[in-house]
């Protein structure tokens, strides 16, 4: 399911918002019961709708832009071959954020590259509308952002990756980590104020 023209739309998501419009006109429970049966016309709206997004997750984890659109691809095509399996009803966000976490730790395995968790040339502008502690990241230098960042513990680093860059909600992150929606608040709330810490002392 790789997108021809991914690099003209990825290129875009670092100043824009994380995942595309959704229409309207598609009730979403249906877009996955019809991808599960094969409808990939289907699956292609989905893919639409959560591209940018997952993009932004994959680019958070590396350095490479070329390389955030091969591991964006590789999620969506495991993600096309898995769908038909049977399974309970499908979280399908945090169900593709779950996809893509490990086609990212696969990708670390292999050796090909070191994972980052922040980079230069993601803005952290672009997710305002997250909240207040969007806010709270973008008023601070990205070398410093990445420095500080780097420093949190991990369950608190990838809390704030899939909040703040694949854009998941609450409970979708909660799903994707396999915790409570409270437990996600309260580790989101810990990392924040770790990463306010980590950045005035530094």
């Amino acid at each position: 399911m790789r997108d021809t023209d991914m690099s003209t739309n990825t290129a875009a998501v670092a100043q824009g918002p994380a995942g595309s419009p959704a229409d309207p006109l598609d009730d979403e429970n249906d877009l996955i019961r019809r991808a599960q049966t094969g409808d990939a016309a289907a699956f292609g709206r989905l893919y639409d709708r959560y591209v940018h997004s997952i993009y932004r997750y994959t680019y958070s984890k590396t350095t490479s832009r070329s390389l955030a659109e091969d591991l964006t691809s590789e999620t969506f095509l495991r993600a096309f071959r898995a769908i038909a399996r049977p399974r309970a009803k499908l979280n399908f966000a945090a169900w593709l954020v779950t996809i893509a976490r490990n086609v990212v730790i696969d990708h670390h395995r292999s050796g090909w590259n070191r994972l980052a968790v922040v980079t230069d040339e993601v803005d952290p502008r672009a997710d305002e509308a997250i909240g207040p502690e969007q806010a709270a990241l973008a008023s601070v230098g990205t070398a410093a952002l990445r420095a500080a960042v780097a420093r949190l513990p991990d369950d608190q680093r990838e809390c704030l990756a899939l909040r703040f860059f694949a854009g998941l909600s609450i409970n979708e992150t909660a799903a994707a980590m396999a915790r409570t929606d409270g437990a996600i608040k309260q580790l989101q709330f810990r990392a924040m104020n770790r990463l306010r810490r980590i950045v005035t002392a530094g």
